[in-house]
Parts: C-alpha cells; sequence; structure tokens
C-alpha cells in the first residue's frame, strides 16, 4: 500500500491520562470524519515496534505530532524511526487562553471540557493538514 500524498498523523498515547485520550480522539476525528481521504492514522506503539506499515508511512508521509504533555514521547518515538514531524501540535498549547480546564487524571470518558479540547486540536491538525498539501 502506498500512503504517497497523505499526511501522517501521530499522537500520543498517554495511556491512562486524559491528555492521551484526548490527542488519540482527535487524531480519529481528523482521520475518520474531517480528512479522512488525506490522512492516515499512525500508531505509536506500531511505530515503536517496527511494524513496517508504520515505518512505510514515516517514509512517504509528511507527520503531524499530536502530543499532551512535555515528555513528547510520540516525537521521540518517531526520530527513534528516523522520522522528522512536519508540525507538531502541543495540547497544552492549544489550550492556552482559552478559558478550559482539564483533570490530569486517567479516565476513560471524557466530559464537556475535555469534548472541547478535541475539538480545538482536531482544527489545529486540520490546519496543519491544509498547510502541508493534504487538502485542496
Amino acid at each position: 500500500m502506498t500512503f504517497k500524498g497523505k499526511v501522517a498523523i501521530l499522537p500520543c498515547t498517554g495511556i491512562g491520562q486524559v491528555v492521551g485520550t484526548i490527542t488519540r480522539q482527535a487524531a480519529y476525528r481528523v482521520c475518520e470524519d474531517l480528512c479522512p481521504e488525506q490522512t492516515v492514522l499512525l500508531c505509536l506503539p506500531a511505530l515503536v515496534k517496527g511494524v513496517q506499515e508504520d515505518l512505510d508511512m514515516v517514509s512517504e508521509c509528511p507527520v503531524v505530532v499530536i502530543e499532551g504533555c512535555r515528555e513528547r514521547c510520540a516525537a521521540h518515538a518517531l526520530a527513534a524511526r528516523g522520522g522528522v514531524p512536519a508540525a507538531t501540535v502541543f495540547l497544552p498549547e492549544v489550550m492556552k487562553g482559552k478559558g478550559l480546564r482539564i483533570r490530569r487524571e486517567a479516565r476513560r470518558s471524557l466530559t464537556e471540557p475535555e469534548l472541547a479540547v478535541v475539538e480545538l486540536v482536531s482544527d489545529r491538525v486540520v490546519a496543519e493538514v491544509d498547510r502541508l498539501g493534504g487538502r485542496p
């Protein structure tokens, strides 16, 4: 399968952390609802493991990384596989000045403020997809 002409979206996983749930939900929203023809979803664990499909995405596509916290694990994993982010969407930066607060705790379902952050992050990722030529 070829991924040329698409933009790969790599969310952090943040397992057990609400920021990881938000970044994953934003990535799903972009790849499934907002830009399904222009994007592909990179799987962080598969990338770390060296799954060929994910390695191909990194070599063929610009990658937009969605980071949930300052550890920036997704960018580190991408770098370990020879990739460089074409753009990074940093959740705390997206939230800055918006008056939204999220609880930094483990949670499976998101509350209204967190769902609002998903939308803000999704919009920022779509802007990066557009900038990188993923949409006409």
